[in-house]
């Protein structure tokens, strides 16, 4: 029995020795991994740069050109608003003329400014005043107006109020 004691004990050591080779062999594969696999990540990060960077230009170019798209639709709202307000404002004008006119029985002069082979009609002109007027100011009640017309500047300024002053074209 001493001799089978003896056999389990060697066999053990080498069982031992096996195991500590293997764990050394392990190991050392394990870090060889370790290390090719932190290469090929370096070589990835490194061939995708260019891709990100052009992607990020992509980006950036596609951010400027919906700006500029939406900077443009706003300024054609805009447009359309003054053209609106204009309208309105034209409207509104023979909508007095034509009550004027109901009331009275008379109706009123029409009135040009001609310059340079171009005319306006004044009343559009007082209409225009006071539709830019009330976009700026909604609560202010028109009192008193003064329009002075200059055809050179094909503008006309008005003084609402004996207080505001602006500027309408035409």
């Amino acid at each position: 029995m001493a001799e089978k004691m003896k056999k389990a004990e060697e066999v053990k050591q080498e069982t031992a020795k096996v195991v500590e080779d293997v764990k050394a062999e392990s190991e050392k594969v394990v870090a060889e991994v370790k290390a090719e696999t932190e290469k090929v990540v370096a070589e990835v990060k490194e061939q995708t740069k260019p891709v990100v960077e052009k992607a990020k230009k992509s980006t950036e170019k596609a951010v400027k050109a919906t700006k500029k798209t939406a900077e443009k639709a706003v300024e054609a709202t805009k447009k359309t608003a003054e053209k609106t307000v204009k309208k309105a404002a034209k409207a509104k004008v023979a909508v007095e003329n034509a009550a004027k006119k109901a009331v009275t029985g008379e109706s009123a002069p029409v009135v040009y400014v001609q310059y340079q082979g171009e005319e306006e009609k004044v009343e559009d002109l007082v209409a225009a005043a006071k539709a830019a007027f009330t976009a700026e100011h909604v609560s202010t009640k028109i009192t008193d107006l003064k329009l002075y017309i200059k055809p050179e500047e094909r503008a006309a300024y008005y003084v609402v109020n004996e207080k505001f002053a602006g500027r309408v074209d035409f």
